[in-house]
């Protein structure tokens, strides 16, 4: 994996803001300048006051100093200010707009596999932290960098003043900022050796906070009274985040009180020096206020660049971080892959065939899929039972291009699926997976997948009648336009489970596809009201080659043929009849639920299951 530097990263953000906002190159040196500029005033104001007085000048003089003084502070200050708030909206707005947005769009356009797994959760999780989290990550680096600048340059400034005056006040200085330097180095490699676990925990207590406040989980935590064991989980997670932050507190009251030490033996060293050399008439009042000043000065200087590198540093763990997911490499072939042919967009359905395909996902010691073989000739309609946990889903993760085989390959039109360019191949599927999700915007929305200006308003009718949704959404008062729950918009409605199967009935026959791939898509049905949907999917599958995945065999009614799973493999392959009469595990399980499968008190199989 690549390794990202502290000055590379660096660059890499002022480029970003000085290829969007040119004139910010003003910005960051003005606030060197006005850092720079202010501090040093601040330390000559006290002697050059001292000097008017005991130079015995005239009244209008000593008036003129510090008129002067105390405009020049105050131009420094607004300045500084006014600089400050002009830089920090544009370094937000970047963020936002630039680093925030990129990883958006990376998470949308990664590999599935990319996004799915529990290490790549945290990994995004991380990332976005860096873009997310106020005045960490990217905003911490952009708002301490010039700061670590304009540090230096009066470290240098003062270092070089204070050498005139005496080498061992320097000395003493110099030593204090490294021994200071060196407890804050201990404290961040703590800081970075627990950053892992403490997201781990930031993560386990985003997720409970997203459950325990889930509307729809509402009603069980009141019934089953499991506000205790949602409490209990909170109070180790915050446990054990107070142990990681009291390691970093810890560390942090070492350092500070070994810093106390240290200045007052260097104040004590620098007084006794400068005392001795305005005794001996080596350094006038004014001198001696200048020299007490710098060395002061030195060591502010010397303490803060220790914060802002300080800052600096924690802000680049969390940017490498950032880098690391933007930089991910997808796996699956693009732009760079073979173009789906023109015939197949057109409705000429290729020939699907896994060959000897096995499949474990990451940190998973066995095979999900085990050496599974079967093909889905143009336009056949394949149902794929079996028992839940028998690799169902993991098969059509697959078929859809969102992992790669461990062995094997998957052949679509006889090439193969890794060669294609991923893009143009998923446009030939249309899919309802296990677990749907609406999202909170507009029903024509949720159908066409644009937005409501891009959406092809006669056709969504079209497609909730066929759905048989229409009648339900025509009653509503913006029909197609309203919104789908209150997240976004306070008139929005919840749909109960039939409609929004319906729903996603609806944005399958919008889509048009000549692929169609069904994941359970009626588990939360009822037998008679999953036939019946069914029977509206046996209507738009005609022509289509589809896959129906179910552990329920009301699926099996229309298909040309069954594929039954078990334990990861391909068992029993044949027609409804054809697996009936051999007297597998196929008819097994269809013998068993057959008897649930009825209505007014009978089954009624040569309706639901011929």
């Amino acid at each position: 994996m690549k390794r990202y530097s502290l000055f590379g990263n660096i660059r890499y953000l002022y480029q970003t803001l000085f290829k969007k906002c040119g004139w910010m190159r003003l910005g960051v040196l003005g606030t060197i300048a006005t850092h720079l500029g202010g501090k040093v005033l601040q330390t000559v104001t006290l002697s050059a006051i001292i000097a008017s007085i005991t130079e015995q000048g005239t009244e209008r003089h000593f008036l003129m100093v510090i008129s002067g003084i105390l405009l020049l502070n105050l131009v420094f200050y607004y300045l500084s200010r006014f600089i400050e708030e002009w830089s920090s909206y544009y370094y937000e707005n970047t963020q936002n707009r630039e680093f925030l947005m990129r990883l958006v769009r990376k998470s949308l356009k990664a590999d599935y596999e990319n996004v799915e797994s529990p290490s790549k959760q945290r990994m995004l999780l991380k990332a976005t932290h860096a873009v997310h989290m106020y005045r960490k990550g990217v905003n911490q680096m952009y708002a301490h960098a010039p700061y670590v600048i304009s540090n230096i340059l009066g470290i240098v400034l003062y270092a070089l003043t204070i050498s005139f005056i005496d080498y061992r006040i320097l000395f003493m200085i110099v030593g204090m900022f490294v021994v200071s330097t060196m407890l804050d180095t201990y404290a961040r490699k703590y800081i970075a050796n627990t950053m892992d676990e403490q997201y781990r925990i930031w993560g386990r207590f985003f997720y409970l906070k997203q459950q325990a406040t889930s509307v729809p989980n509402g009603k069980d935590i009141r019934i089953y009274n499991m506000e205790n064991w949602f409490k209990s989980g909170f109070d180790r997670l915050v446990g054990k985040n107070r142990k990681l932050t009291a390691g970093k507190l810890n560390r942090a009251y070492v350092s500070k009180a070994v810093s106390t030490i240290l200045v007052a033996a260097r104040d004590i060293l620098a007084y006794v020096i400068l005392i001795t050399q305005v005794i001996e008439g080596r350094l006038s009042i004014a001198e001696f206020t200048l020299g007490l000043g710098v060395v002061t000065g030195l060591s502010g200087w010397l303490t803060d660049i220790r914060y802002q590198v300080g800052q600096l540093l924690e802000g680049n763990i969390m940017l490498c971080q950032y880098r690391k997911m933007i930089d991910y490499p997808n796996t699956f072939l693009r732009e760079d892959g073979k173009c789906v042919p023109k015939e197949w967009k057109e409705g000429k359905l290729p020939e699907i065939e896994f060959r000897h395909v096995s499949f474990r996902y990451e940190d998973c010691e066995n095979d999900i899929l085990k050496d599974v073989s079967f093909t889905i000739r143009p336009g056949e309609r394949i149902a794929l039972v079996g028992h839940n946990g028998a690799g169902k889903t993991t098969l059509v993760k697959l078929l859809c291009g969102f992992y790669h085989p461990t062995d094997g390959e998957i052949l679509i039109g006889g090439c193969p699926l890794e060669e294609l360019n991923l893009n143009e191949y998923q446009d030939l599927l249309a899919t309802i997976f296990q677990d749907v999700t609406t999202l909170p915007v507009s029903i024509a929305s949720n159908i066409s997948g644009k937005t409501d200006e891009e959406t092809d308003f006669p056709k969504v009718r079209s497609c909730l009648e066929r759905a048989g949704l229409w009648n339900d959404i025509k009653a509503l008062e913006k029909k197609e336009l309203t919104s789908i729950s209150q997240m976004l918009d306070p008139e929005g409605i919840q749909l109960s489970g039939g409609m929004v199967q319906k729903l996603m009935l609806a944005r399958c026959i919008y889509k048009d596809a000549p692929v169609l791939i069904l994941d359970e898509p009626t588990a939360a049905l009822d037998p008679i009201a999953e036939s019946r949907m069914y029977q509206e999917y046996d209507k738009i599958t005609k022509n289509k080659s589809a896959l129906f995945i179910s552990h329920r065999l009301a699926s099996t009614k229309f298909c040309d043929r069954i594929l039954f799973m078990e334990h990861g493999r391909i068992l029993e392959d044949g027609t409804h009849e054809e697996l009936l009469a051999k007297e597998g595990k196929y008819a097994e399980m269809f013998e068993v639920q057959s008897e649930y499968y009825k209505e007014g008190g009978r089954a009624d199989n040569e309706e639901i299951f011929a």
